[in-house]
This record gives structure tokens, C-alpha cells and sequence, in this order.
């Protein structure tokens, strides 16, 4: 298994044209030999998948990450985040977007991976 830690950043927005370094997500996930999400190892071992929030002036936040159904989430402190993956490879400054339960979609850019 190859397990791995995935920073990722708040990308730009109106608020922050230049994105965030002060609102990441930092998670672990298995990841294969294509840089895609080891589904297999994920469901031997899923408690290993965790996430940790990073947003500027609250607490940090700690949680899972998780599968329902065909889609990534993160469940952090009783709160639900999508992931979209896409299947797509999770390789550095590549972006991806979060949905909070609020319908508010974020950009995100992969930081680091290690």
C-alpha cells in the first residue's frame, strides 16, 4: 500500500484572488501506481483515510475521509465535505473542487504530496 499525505490549498477566488495557504485540507489516501486513489486499499484499511482541516482564525478540524457510494467526502466535527477526484491522477498543482453542505463549491490546488 502506498499511502501518502495530500496537501491541498485554497485556489483563487473573488475573495482570495490569489488563493490561500491559511485554508488547506491535509489528507491521507492509498494511491496506486497511476497516482489515482487505491479503491482496493482503501476499503482493507479505511480508517487510515483522515483528513485534517486548516482554516485561518477556527479550530482545526479532524475527521475521515469516506465513500458514499460512487463519491469522495470528508467528515470533519459532525461536517460533510465532497471531494471531486474524477478518477482523475492526484498529482502536484493539479486542482480539484470541495463541496461544503452549504452547496458552496471551493478550488483547491495540491500543494505537496509525500
Amino acid at each position: 500500500m502506498n499511502w501518502k499525505s495530500i496537501r491541498l490549498e485554497l485556489g483563487r477566488t473573488g475573495e482570495f484572488p490569489a488563493g490561500s495557504v491559511s485554508r488547506a485540507y491535509l489528507l491521507r489516501l492509498p494511491l496506486d501506481d497511476e497516482d489515482r486513489i487505491d479503491a482496493d486499499a482503501f476499503d482493507r484499511d479505511p480508517d487510515k483515510a483522515t483528513v485534517r482541516r486548516h482554516w485561518a482564525a477556527e479550530p482545526d478540524q479532524r475527521g475521515h475521509v469516506v465513500r458514499d457510494g460512487g463519491e469522495w467526502q470528508m467528515r470533519c466535527d459532525g461536517q460533510t465535505r465532497s471531494v471531486q477526484f474524477d478518477g482523475r491522477p492526484v498529482r502536484l498543482g493539479e486542482q480539484l473542487c470541495i463541496s461544503d453542505g452549504d452547496g458552496i463549491t471551493l478550488p483547491f490546488r495540491i500543494s505537496s504530496i509525500r
